[in-house]
């Protein structure tokens, strides 16, 4: 159970919330969207290379539709929350979660002043950590892998109505004592805490509504996704058609249909993704860099990572490193 503080601090008004209350019409989108966009940044809301972070959802407003560039998880602490999501509203009530994929379009309805939620914004580096942990798939997990690696998951979303939320909340508690009343290690506390909540999420399947496609080209190509994650550096179409039963030719529509790109194409950005993260986390030399992920010719190597993020490997490295 939360403290007396904590309490009070959920219970008054932020200065967002104050300025609802006085008559503004609009959201300040300089608080979380990048000029002429609608999509909300997570690197206005997560800070100094951190994978993840939450806050309070402020109240008095509502939110026209918008998009993330991250996952959200939204927990509703007490009250309600409505939301409008392809034209349906979605309502979920106390101790109820909303997942949304990067992709959604979504709004938010008002919410009064009993309406506690917490937005939970989780990038995309931290989910990847959790899916190299987690070796038995199921419904939540699969909805998080396509989250990060499919190219049309648009639309998708997952509620979460737990029987026996106890653990639930006690998690959702321990997160918000240490965002109000942060300690020593609170970062990698957090980080420890959200693996937990959706590790629990994951054991009871039961609990779960979801909206999503389920056609079976969708499938597939959930499962060559998975494959070219795994085998970026020496992978092949023979044998993936092999380990999934569907022939070359066919793999290859599927691929161009729901991705507009080819097997070829895929690991290549596949590649040239993981050569980025080395660049940046590690002081692994260049050369080494583009052995590591399946590249002999420096020419073309330095020719895919220009086009691809339009800086050389040093350039980006200089930019970007983590590991100086």
């Amino acid at each position: 159970m939360l403290n007396q503080r904590i309490l009070e601090k959920l219970v008054n008004f932020t200065d967002e919330e104050i300025a609802n209350l006085n008559g503004r019409k609009t959201v300040d989108k300089s608080i979380f969207i990048n000029e002429s966009s609608n999509i909300v940044d997570g690197d206005k809301l997560v800070f100094n290379d951190q994978q993840l972070a939450v806050r309070k959802h402020a109240r008095f407003m509502d939110y026209p539709k918008h998009k993330h560039n991250y996952i959200e998880l939204i927990y509703v602490y007490s009250g309600q929350s409505t939301h409008i999501i392809d034209e349906r509203k979605i309502k979920i009530g106390k101790n109820e979660l909303l997942l949304l994929n990067q992709k959604i379009e979504h709004a938010v309805e008002y919410c009064g002043e009993e309406d506690i939620l917490f937005n939970f914004i989780i990038k995309p580096d931290f989910l990847e950590f959790l899916c190299t942990m987690i070796k038995n798939e199921n419904q939540v997990l699969n909805f998080i892998f396509d989250a990060l690696y499919s190219y049309k998951n648009a639309g998708e979303y997952l509620i979460f109505k737990p029987k026996n939320g106890q653990l639930v909340r006690s998690y959702i508690e321990s997160i918000i004592t240490k965002l109000y009343e942060p300690q020593l290690n609170n970062e990698l506390e957090l980080k420890l805490l959200v693996g937990l909540l959706l590790c629990e999420l994951m054991n009871h399947p039961e609990d779960i509504e979801a909206e999503q496609s389920n056609s079976p080209d969708k499938l597939v190509i959930s499962l060559i996704l998975k494959y070219i994650v795994s085998h970026y550096r020496d992978g092949t179409l023979d044998e993936l058609s092999n380990q999934i039963h569907i022939p070359n030719y066919q793999l290859c529509k599927i691929i161009k249909k729901q991705t507009g790109r080819t097997f070829v194409e895929l690991i290549q950005n596949e590649r040239i993704q993981v050569a980025a993260k080395l660049l940046k986390t590690t002081e692994m030399p260049v050369a080494d860099v583009m052995t590591e992920i399946g590249y002999e010719n420096t020419t073309y190597f330095y020719h895919l990572f220009k086009n691809f993020y339009n800086q050389t490997p040093r350039e980006y490295r200089r930019a970007n490193s983590m590991a100086k």
